[in-house]
């Protein structure tokens, strides 16, 4: 049997409120799950956990992917900036002796 899609998706986007004693499914922003929702979740299979599992724990590394080359932009743009000398009103580093001989 393979893992479900879309109890993969509720259990990665799963969350439980408690209310006092009670207690009820809910996604990551709040918002309560509806009844099909509850019943794909209460029926979810070992498949369907480890897909989620492995889903979630994929998730840093993922995100690291889409924003990596975001960070490498704004630090060449700094590396840019720092070249032409604009280092927001910072004084350039001190020559030390040596580099003069």
């Amino acid at each position: 049997m393979t893992a479900r899609g879309e109890v993969v998706a509720l259990l990665a986007d799963f969350d439980v409120k408690r209310d006092g004693d009670q207690q009820r499914f809910v996604h990551r922003d709040g918002r309560p799950f509806t009844a099909e929702e509850a019943e794909l979740i209460a029926s979810a299979t070992d498949e369907d956990l480890r897909a989620a599992a492995h889903q979630l724990a994929a998730a840093p590394l993922r995100l690291t992917e889409l924003i990596a080359p975001y960070i490498r932009a704004a630090g060449e743009t700094g590396d840019h900036a720092r070249a032409a000398g604009e280092t927001a009103g910072r004084e350039p580093p001190a020559e030390d002796d040596q580099s003069r001989r």
